[in-house]
């Protein structure tokens, strides 16, 4: 070669060119004793891959076993391995269709996988694998695998992980000094390749799938029993959902076999309260809160348990019970009755239930029951002399059931008395009986704030021995009755007939006479 400041001559220029060519030639030459190496090794990997096939049938047999001897055990885990099966036959296969479309591409339709002519075609594998993007696509499509097996794969096993990431790496190759070029995953491997080298690198491909195939299934397999709890008690439980039944309902209990470990107990955390501290011999935590406020109380939390595996699993739950005032029930059951025309206060309740879950109706339609507050309501009935039937409901898990019928007897409102200052008859002093101005209704021992109004009335009385009468149309004396009222004398009678009362209910009522003695 000349010296940099001279000019080549053009024999210098065509040594030089030879010098490249022959180097080229020497690079991409590859002796018949490498090419023989990479058919031998292909053999090779057809054995493994066979031999990893024969192996993962008779786990995916095993799998089939205790499937069928348990299947709501093992349901998960076997699905989940379907699926493997599924996905790695899918990938394998795959990558046999583009072995055979390189040698096909290179020998022809009549090739033969056993007998490849061109192993040592360097453009085919590229022309395939990179110019025609399948080399992408397979790099996706590991990629996919390798995320799909993974995802099975706890992430405390650190080592099958790390294992599964090397054997299905598809990462881009890192350069080796500055300046190289930015290779490709299929590039690397792909170009410039001989072709028998190219199919060599898919069977080793394939060969991982099967490993891989082989390692998680079974990982899966000992997964079932990795995670059964070993219990070293047994016990007899019974759990009734409910402690309080009612006369005439079914009561119904679960009595099953429950398995302890009473090497670990469990952490339990509820809401608002922290971690319980309370355990008896059994591993059962003990919950206790006041009772302070009536109703029902929603509790709940969450209880932590550690699996075999060393997994620490968290499970949820929630609870409901109802706190009430202490209640006594003292029922006068000759005493029940409704008055017509009047509002009957009525207190329903039922020990045992908060009073949103009882409910009452008058059943016989005598009537109606309207609800004034949590256990108060007002009875209306409407026929007198019909009982009144009041059904009392309780709510069972959101079903209504029947819990008592109490039987009312319906009366009308009592007449009152009629009385003038307070008195109903009698001596009365002449000042006391003109300072009144009318007949008044009064309810005496009666329980009802009830107002009657009287209507009309009568005065007679007896002048110079004749009867005299002045009827008033209301409920005061008319200007004739105080006339008559004025001209009394002492130890003269007067009497107050015909008296007319009318009360809520809007029935007249006609009251018994009032006779006064003058004074």
């Amino acid at each position: 070669m000349g010296a940099s400041n001279c000019k080549e001559t053009p024999r210098q220029r065509m040594i030089g060119m030879m010098y490249l060519f022959l180097t080229a030639m020497l690079a991409i030459n590859v002796s018949n004793e490498v090419l023989d190496a990479f058919t031998t090794i292909d053999n090779g990997l057809a054995k493994t891959i066979s031999t990893f096939e024969e192996k993962t049938a008779v786990t995916y047999g095993e799998f089939k076993t205790a499937y069928e001897a348990n299947e709501n055990k093992v349901k998960e885990s076997w699905e989940y391995a379907q699926n493997i099966r599924i996905q790695s036959d899918s990938l394998f296969n795959y990558i046999q269709m583009l072995k055979e479309k390189i040698v096909e591409k290179a020998d022809g339709p009549e090739y033969d996988m056993k007998n490849i002519k061109s192993r040592d075609n360097i453009d085919i594998p590229g022309e395939v694998m990179i110019v025609g993007r399948h080399g992408k696509d397979l790099r996706q499509a590991i990629s996919n695998y390798r995320d799909l097996v993974l995802n099975h794969v706890n992430e405390n096993d650190e080592r099958l992980r790390h294992a599964i990431q090397e054997t299905l790496d598809t990462s881009k190759p890192e350069k080796s000094k500055k300046g190289d070029p930015n290779y490709s995953w299929e590039s690397k491997l792909f170009n410039h390749t001989p072709l028998v080298g190219a199919v060599t690198l898919l069977s080793k491909m394939q060969s991982d799938i099967r490993n891989t195939e082989s390692d998680i299934v079974n990982y899966l397999f000992n997964q079932i029993e990795a995670e059964s709890f070993s219990f070293n008690k047994l016990k007899a439980e019974v759990y009734a959902p409910s402690s309080y039944i009612i006369k005439g309902n079914t009561y119904k209990a679960q009595v099953f076999l429950a398995a302890v470990d009473t090497t670990q107990y469990p952490k339990v955390e509820v809401d608002r309260r922290g971690i319980l501290t309370d355990y008896d011999n059994d591993g059962r935590a003990t919950y206790t809160a006041k009772a302070d406020k009536v109703g029902p109380v929603k509790w709940g939390g969450i209880l932590t348990y550690i699996t075999p595996s060393g997994i620490e699993k968290e499970l949820e739950f929630s609870s409901e019970y109802i706190v009430a005032e202490p209640n006594v029930v003292v029922s006068p059951t000759k005493m029940n009755v409704f008055y017509v025309g009047v509002d009957n206060p009525v207190s329903v309740s039922a020990p045992g239930f908060s009073s949103d879950r009882i409910r009452a109706s008058i059943s016989n339609r005598n009537g109606r029951l309207v609800k004034r507050s949590d256990d108060e309501y007002i009875a209306k009935p409407e026929v007198v002399g019909r009982t009144a039937k009041v059904l009392v409901e309780a709510n069972f898990d959101g079903e209504w059931r029947p819990l008592r019928t109490v039987d009312f007897r319906v009366k009308p409102i009592p007449d009152p008395v009629a009385k003038i200052a307070d008195k109903n008859g009698g001596k009365i002093k002449k000042n006391l009986l003109l300072a009144q101005s009318g007949v008044d209704a009064v309810m005496d021992n009666f329980d009802f704030d009830l107002e009657f109004k009287i209507t009309g009335f009568t005065v007679s009385t007896i002048q110079k021995g004749f009867t005299v009468d002045e009827a008033s149309r209301s409920d005061t004396f008319t200007p004739e009755q105080m006339r008559l009222l004025r001209n009394l004398r002492r130890n003269n009678k007067v009497y107050i007939e015909d008296i007319r009362a009318v009360g809520p209910d809007g029935v007249t009522r006609n009251l018994p006479a009032i006779v006064f003695r003058i004074e």
